[in-house]
């Protein structure tokens, strides 16, 4: 082989590897930056956290307003309609309600009279207590001399008549009525005798006291415990 062909020989290899080099050069430069590309794109997604059912859930729930929760109270308990005055009310109607009510009056009036004419309970009790004691003599005819004196020297318009005066151990009744002579005899003389009566130094000892009266009549239970 001449010197020609190994020069040209050697030439043709090192275009060869020259040519090679620069290939893989540029293939590698190229994929370099799809790379990094695609690592970026990696970094720049964020990081999306599962959410719960719970709080997806609670998420979803909407309170309701407050104007919406008055709109529903009010439709549940419907304002109470005022009642219409009597005046505005036909005549018919006004005649029955005038009647109910003259009639509850009634009731009333009745039941309040037969309040007065029945005995109270601290009534009942003394008059058990007066019923079961046995006289204290000394004592009973002292307090019932001092009710006597009373009557006959206290400056009173009318003196009522003594019907009975009667003590036991802590206990009196007084029974009192009007003087036969005075047809004018009513509430406000007993009024004034009761008046005059707890100033009396006799009557302090009695700690409780209960009356029952009429025009014509008067009735006392006293007793000196609680």
């Amino acid at each position: 082989m001449n010197k020609n062909s190994l020069l040209t020989l050697g030439i043709g290899f090192i275009a060869g590897v020259g040519l090679t080099w620069s290939y893989f050069n540029l293939s590698s430069s190229d994929a370099n930056p799809a790379k990094l590309q695609h690592a970026d794109i990696k970094q720049q997604a964020p990081f999306v956290q599962p959410v719960k059912s719970s709080e997806a859930t609670a998420k979803r729930v909407v309170p309701a307003a407050p104007e919406q929760s008055a709109r529903i109270e009010q439709k549940d308990n419907p304002p109470k309609s005022e009642p219409q005055p009597l005046d505005e009310l036909p005549l018919e109607e006004q005649v029955s309600q005038l009647k109910q009510q003259l009639a509850a009056q009634k009731a009333l009036m009745k039941n309040a009279a037969q309040q007065l004419r029945d005995p109270s309970d601290a009534q009942a009790v003394l008059q058990a207590q007066f019923d079961e004691q046995i006289r204290n003599e000394e004592w009973a005819y002292q307090t019932e001399i001092a009710l006597q004196d009373f009557l006959l020297t206290s400056d009173l318009s009318s003196i009522p008549e003594i019907v009975s005066a009667a003590c036991k151990t802590t206990v009196c009744k007084f029974e009192l009525a009007a003087p036969t002579d005075n047809d004018s005899f009513d509430h406000t003389q007993w009024r004034e005798l009761n008046d005059k009566l707890m100033k009396q130094e006799f009557w302090l000892q009695f700690k409780r006291t209960t009356s029952t009266s009429s025009d014509t009549e008067l009735t006392l239970l006293m007793a000196t415990e609680l």
